[in-house]
């Protein structure tokens, strides 16, 4: 029984032995190595598209080609200077989106890409959704979301 004062918690114990698994992290081998479905809905929620994207835990914001985003009516809300993997630096657009993973929906930023680019499911997206990439089977893994 609790009162007023004793906070109501429902965190478990963690087993002995058991592995603790963040959101967004790589499990068992290199980042961007196997692609996962997914579904982009815009603000409003009146219009999609599915796409099939390579899961890069390596990179922070998910990724799409502008061309994608303007035909869901997607808006630019700011411009991000990024780092790429070549230590060059660049700049992009940045919006918000839903994005539906494995039934999970979320608001997340994401890159208008050049025309072209690779659309990629970046980390802050799967620490959105909860997820961890498990590189190894070549899935997605529900994590453990830390409050």
């Amino acid at each position: 029984m609790t009162t007023e004062n004793q906070p109501v918690t429902a965190a478990r114990e963690k087993l002995p032995g058991e592995k603790l698994i963040l959101p967004g992290t790589t499990i068992g081998g290199e980042v961007g190595t196997f692609f996962v479905d997914f579904v982009l809905w815009n603000w409003q929620r009146n219009s999609s598209q599915s796409l099939n994207g390579l899961v890069d835990t390596g990179s922070t914001y998910t990724q799409a080609p502008a061309s994608i985003l303007e035909d869901l009516g997607v808006e630019r809300t700011e411009t991000v200077r990024l780092r790429l993997a070549d230590g060059s630096r660049t700049e992009q657009s940045l919006g918000w989106v839903v994005v539906e993973l494995q039934g999970r929906l979320r608001a997340v930023n994401i890159l208008f890409g050049p025309e072209g680019s690779s659309i990629l499911l970046g980390a802050l997206t799967l620490e959105e959704c909860g997820f961890a990439a498990d590189v190894f089977n070549k899935q997605l893994i529900p994590a453990d979301v830390l409050q």
